[in-house]
């Protein structure tokens, strides 16, 4: 206690003889100065150290905590990183054979890549005024804004600071996701080092002007990239914008679809709602300006520019102009590109087709790949010719009146539709094509999907061209065309009439049905629909045993029936009809290129004896209305073809360069007045105006030669003998023939005679031969047999009811 007495003794002691010296102090102005002098001194010392402390301390966490948050970060080699930074989505596009391009095919977001030379420098200097003004001298970032946010982090800021770097923008769009935590902010900042080693200045800004959205075209569909946004906005190239369209859209990336100044249904936004847009660009202008980009009169005229009156009414989009061709290009592609994705998986084509769950996998693979990597497909598609004929079947006078149907529960009203499809034949390529009338009103593509009776179209398919390749008859060998029944089965011809004695040549060109008949019913035996197999049109099973078969009673394609006919233009070979040339990948590669593998069907004999028979029907048989209405020097041949109960008309002809076929109806099974020959109308003023355009493509001046392995030669035309083994009173003519023509020697009574004539449909066949009646072999005659024909009919059933008359009474 004694100890701590003296202790406080002694602190009161120095305490009192520090007031008393503090007293005698002189407190001259001198002495104060150095006095506070001293004092803030030391004190600033103090405070620089405990600052530098600080500093080194918050340094050092943040340096620490980057560290932590990328070191599992992979670092991509240089080649990894221009490949992300360079792979996006991007618009695939359509070109005409001509050399059009079609448009970009629907996508999430039409784009379109360009290189940095292609971009108006006024949009590098807005965007780079606005967005990084030291994009030139940084390094990727600018490290005020790394140690901002490493403080905002360390104090649990609420808010995050911004700033990034247009290198770091690239970043995040192309390397990282969208969250806003500090991790992501590390990464993005350590990657932005690496794309500034790995890039030049020129390639960032190059990138990012390909990557960034801008909102929406004039078309209301999303839209990214300098190229895309350009023409959708203002309907002019990247490199054509002018300071005050540049200004407008390098300031949309901060928020692309409030300044986009169009919804999305594609309409301009209001006035007020296009204020925001405006007010950017004007601040982009001003940044341009502040920066000397542009001088101030340059600065005033851009502000003074009609933004609003410059934007793009529309943008060329086939979805929209030839909703039809895309379409149908689509589907081709993806199914193209499906089995080149699965090749690559090493699946054949074969494992691909007969595993559902695989065809629908690579279907998907595929129409992603379409709408969204950029390739450029080549279509052999000739554009005038198409704009051509879809602009001559929009004449509502080309067809019969709307009729009621039942859709879906309800009776509406359907307009009659249409499909034409253009061919040439030894190449395969479709050179156009018309859908249907309207898009709008129905979105069957009526040559390709449309599967219908081809009517009469299939009786030189699959009844004259086997018959003539088997050497069952010629041209001129007689068919009979009277009735037959074969259990309730009672086929009738179109005019409800029969015609006797006939050539083969009249039975085809006038599509009789009696006489058909009965010539197929001797070759059924020998399945004469595996040629329609060669040529790709696969009848099911249960339909190919049909006696009426040769009659349509099968469904298919226009390009079905179209690629049956270019098979006699082509010398009996099938070529493939095909509308994709090639398909590039967005660096240029072609991945696809068409193959053209013609295969074997009939004999170039055959092709050649059916098209001479054929010709005839544009002359004197079912399309007689065509002869002298063509504007060119053109060798058709070709077949009419109506369905049984009327509710499907067809026309299909070929040269020798191209084959056009015609298909007319409606959506349901709807008889109509099918007789007015409205197929025939529309096909030769389509095929009028577009030989008009390219007459070397519609064959104009080629005809078809005959080859050597035909020959003219006298016949027996009842028994199709040799001209001196006929039975008496059978008439002879000249025929032609070729090697496999039986030309054996044959009674009235041989089997083969008889089944020619159809004794296995009517087994008083051979009583119903006169060798003495007329054979009628052209029009004129035949027209006069039918008179005949009928005026003894009616003798027949007056003197029947004259007979009757007695018991009547």
């Amino acid at each position: 206690m004694s100890k701590s007495h003296s202790n406080s003794s002694r602190r009161k002691k120095q305490s009192n003889n520090y007031l008393t010296r503090l007293k005698s102090v002189q407190w001259t102005p001198y002495v104060i100065f150095h006095s506070l002098y001293k004092v803030l001194a030391n004190l600033a010392i103090i405070t620089l150290i405990s600052g530098l402390l600080l500093f080194t301390l918050l340094g050092g966490f943040g340096v620490g905590y980057f560290a932590a948050l990328v070191k599992d970060e992979p670092v991509p080699s240089e080649k990894e990183l221009k490949s992300i930074l360079y792979s996006m989505n991007q618009s695939s596009t359509v070109y005409f054979a001509t050399g059009e391009s079609l448009g970009s095919l629907n996508a999430d977001t039409q784009r379109t890549v360009v290189k940095f030379n292609q971009v108006s420098p006024h949009v590098v200097d807005a965007l780079v005024s606005t967005e990084d003004e030291n994009f030139y001298q940084h390094n990727g970032i600018v490290p005020k804004a790394f140690l901002r946010a490493s403080a905002q982090e360390f104090l649990g800021s609420a808010s995050s600071s911004g700033g990034s770097t247009l290198t770091q923008q690239l970043v995040k769009n192309q390397l990282l996701s969208n969250e806003t935590s500090f991790e992501r902010k590390a990464k993005e900042m350590l990657l932005s080092f690496r794309v500034e080693k790995t890039l030049t200045k020129q390639q960032i800004l190059e990138a990012y002007l390909n990557v960034v959205s801008f909102g929406r075209n004039t078309n209301g569909q999303n839209i990214a990239g300098i190229e895309a946004a350009a023409e959708g906005v203002f309907g002019v190239k990247a490199k054509d914008l002018n300071i005050a369209q540049s200004a407008y859209l390098a300031g949309m990336p901060q928020n692309p679809y409030t300044y986009t100044p169009f919804l999305i249904t594609g309409q301009v936004k209001d006035d007020k709602a296009l204020q925001y847009g405006f007010e950017r660009q004007k601040y982009v202008l001003q940044r341009m300006k502040d920066e000397k980009k542009i001088t101030d009169k340059e600065y005033q005229e851009a502000l003074k520019f009609d933004l609003k009156k410059s934007f793009a009414d529309s943008v060329n989009v086939p979805a929209k102009e030839y909703p039809f061709l895309t379409k149908e290009i689509e589907k081709r592609a993806i199914d193209i590109l499906k089995y080149e994705l699965a090749k690559k998986d090493k699946l054949s084509k074969q494992q691909l087709d007969e595993t559902p769950i695989l065809n629908e996998k690579y279907n998907a693979m595929a129409d992603e790949e379409i709408r969204n990597n950029g390739y450029s497909i080549q279509t052999t598609i000739n554009k005038p010719i198409y704009d051509k004929m879809n602009e001559i079947k929009s004449n509502d006078n080309y067809y019969s009146y709307a009729r009621p149907a039942e859709v879906d529960g309800k009776t509406v009203n359907l307009q009659q539709e249409v499909g034409v499809v253009l061919k040439e034949n030894q190449s395969g390529k479709i050179i156009a094509f018309v859908g249907g009338r309207d898009y709008e009103e129905s979105q069957n593509n009526h040559v390709t999907q449309t599967r219908r009776s081809p009517g009469s179209t299939m009786k030189p398919l699959v009844a004259y061209a086997p018959a003539i390749e088997y050497g069952i008859t010629t041209p001129e060998t007689m068919l009979l065309d009277r009735r037959f029944k074969v259990g309730e089965y009672s086929p009738e011809n179109y005019a409800r009439a029969e015609f006797g004695n006939v050539t083969t040549r009249i039975a085809l060109m006038n599509s009789f049905n009696l006489s058909t008949l009965r010539l197929y019913s001797d070759i059924q035996d020998r399945r004469p629909w595996e040629f329609l197999e060669k040529m790709h049109i696969n009848i099911p099973e249960s339909q190919q045993p049909n006696l009426s078969l040769p009659l349509g009673a099968t469904d298919m394609t226009l390009e079905d029936n179209v690629n049956g006919f270019s098979t006699f233009a082509n010398k009996g070979k099938y070529q493939e009809s095909y509308m994709i040339e090639s398909i590039k990948n967005n660096k240029g590669k072609v991945i696809y290129k068409h193959k053209a593998a013609a295969e074997p069907v009939f004999s170039e004999a055959t092709s050649y004896i059916m098209t001479d028979m054929l010709r005839g029907v544009l002359d004197t048989g079912s399309a007689y209305e065509l002869k002298g209405t063509f504007q060119f020097n053109q060798d058709w041949a070709g077949k009419t073809g109506t369905a049984e109960n009327g509710t499907d008309s067809l026309f299909v002809a070929y040269n020798p360069k191209v084959t056009l076929g015609i298909w007319m109806g409606y959506d349901k099974l709807i008889p109509f007045d099918e007789e007015n020959h409205y197929q025939l109308k529309l096909w030769r003023d389509i095929n009028n105006s577009i030989t008009a355009i390219d007459p070397e493509q519609m064959g104009v001046n080629q005809t078809f030669s005959q080859p050597a392995s035909v020959q003219k030669t006298k016949i027996c035309q009842i028994t199709n003998s040799p001209s001196d083994s006929c039975s008496k009173g059978e008439p002879t003519k000249d025929s032609l023939v070729w090697k496999n023509t039986d030309l054996s020697n044959k009674t009235l009574d041989d089997p083969k005679v008889l089944g020619r004539l159809g004794i296995k449909l009517d087994d008083k066949t051979r009583s119903k031969i006169n060798p003495k009646e007329t054979i009628a072999d052209e029009y004129a005659k035949l027209r006069e047999q039918n008179k005949k024909t009928k005026e003894q009919l009616k003798a027949e059933k007056e003197a029947l009811e004259a007979a009757q008359q007695p018991f009547a009474q």
